[in-house]
């Protein structure tokens, strides 16, 4: 009576598992497209972070001269599900979520936060405008 092998199927399971969790949770870069048009609301917040409610997700992003920090990725947001996005740059700028159809001015040192909720299904693109920077895609699927 070997209790091993069950032992080391429960290990394997585990790690597989967790591997999904990370490979579910992380996405790559595509090219974008405005296809559809997800509502969205926006407001532009003093604070330096940012929270969201239970069906939703959060990112802050800084950027400062042309470096977009964390590195321009893709969100994966589920239909109905909003991301909570404040951007701090260290120059004035405009803020545009392409698709979401919301432009935000954004002062040098001032967090902005916006709401994106996810209604119609596509890749969109968010950048500022001078000079022009990607800071993310979202994919609401």
């Amino acid at each position: 009576m070997l209790r091993l092998p069950r032992a080391r199927t429960g290990l394997r399971l585990t790690v597989a598992a967790l591997g999904l969790a990370v490979v579910a949770a992380c996405g790559g870069s595509t090219p974008s497209s405005d296809s559809g048009t997800p509502a969205a609301s926006a407001s532009t917040s003093p604070s330096t972070g940012a929270s969201a409610g239970a069906t939703g997700r959060a990112l802050t992003v800084t950027v400062t001269g042309k470096q977009v920090t964390p590195a321009p990725a893709t969100v994966d947001l589920a239909v109905g599900e909003t991301l909570t996005l404040t951007v701090t740059s260290d120059h004035d700028d405009q803020l545009h979520a392409h698709g979401f159809e919301i432009e935000r001015d954004v002062k040098a040192g001032v967090p902005t936060t916006v709401v994106l909720k996810g209604a119609e299904p596509g890749l969109y693109d968010v950048e500022m405008h001078h000079p022009e920077l990607k800071l993310l895609s979202v994919a609401v699927r």
